[in-house]
């Protein structure tokens, strides 16, 4: 079996390796459970995913942002995506823990609601036992099928489930001035992902839901990090990269099918966010089904 179509799989730990994830809601990239030598060391680093660490025993120590964080058993920590971090074991008494690596639109919100925050990237965790059978679920389906992909994002949307479980049972609300921006924002995102293939104005929305089109943007970029019009923009081109997967839609067909009336611009906007046309997207994806086709003698590789 070629190596793209394997996860790593060592020490408890694999690594979603080769796969282009969308930008979309949340993606799992990585998971893993370890148990750490004295003075085992990690950074610091800059990443390009953000990683929840939950400690089950032992102790270390977290810097980042310029704040040093002593940490044991039974506290977690966040690592934002961007932000330069380092983390050491203990010398006489290293961590064992557990962590998940993951990105998406919805990363920073869904970490809000569990807890985590730039300024604020530890706390406590109460349940930690059905945390760590959400990731040894994730770890058990480490081949990439169908079947265990639905699985492992499954396990993956349990876990953040159940951290944001974690943190209501602690009796942490946030402020309503916050739950009302993301109420909003909430609203404005499940409209783009149901209605991208429309016409979709801002300004339309923003009446909609009876708000001024500033507040309106300023709740969305609050919560998700980027504008509204950079969000549809991202699902229209995201979906328009699936869509092409498939040999029997044309260009245009595609286009309108992601709100585009004309092929050109489509295929201009297309560009500007994959770097490269729709045609060539089309065409570097067969080429590589093509290298990446395993002999019919290929025996699969196990791990231990």
């Amino acid at each position: 079996m070629p190596e793209n179509e394997l996860l790593i799989k060592a020490a408890r730990f694999v690594g979603l390796d080769g796969l282009k994830k969308s930008a979309i809601d949340l993606a799992l990239s990585y998971c893993g459970i370890q148990q750490c030598s004295p003075l085992h060391n990690n950074g610091p680093e800059i990443r390009d995913t953000s990683f929840i660490h939950i400690i089950s025993s032992g102790k270390g120590v977290l810097k980042i942002q310029g704040k040093e964080y002593v940490l044991g058993e039974h506290q977690a920590f966040l690592i934002p995506a961007g932000i330069s971090a380092q983390y050491t074991a203990d010398r006489h008494d290293p961590w064992t823990y557990m962590w998940v690596g993951f990105s998406g639109l919805m990363s920073e919100e869904s970490m809000a609601m569990a807890g985590f925050s730039f300024e604020h990237p530890v706390r406590s965790v109460g349940n930690e036992s059905i945390l760590k059978h959400d990731i040894e679920g994730m770890i058990e389906t480490y081949h990439l099928t169908f079947t265990n992909e639905l699985r492992r994002n499954g396990c993956f949307f349990h876990f953040i489930a159940h951290l944001i479980e974690d943190y209501q049972a602690q009796g942490v609300i946030g402020s309503e001035s916050n739950l009302q921006s993301a109420q909003y924002a909430r609203k404005v995102y499940h409209y783009i992902m149901e209605n991208f293939a429309e016409s979709i104005k801002i300004q339309d929305l923003a009446n909609e839901i009876g708000i001024s089109r500033n507040y309106l943007y300023s709740c969305f970029k609050e919560v998700y990090k980027v504008s509204p019009k950079q969000f549809l923009d991202t699902v229209r081109m995201e979906h328009a990269a699936s869509l092409l997967v498939s040999k029997y839609m044309n260009i245009g067909e595609v286009a309108h099918c992601v709100g585009f009336d004309d092929e050109l611009a489509f295929s201009k906007a297309f560009k500007e966010f994959h770097y490269v046309s729709p045609t060539e997207f089309r065409k570097q994806l067969r080429t590589k089904r093509m290298v990446s086709r395993p002999p019919r003698s290929c025996s699969t590789i196990s791990y231990s």
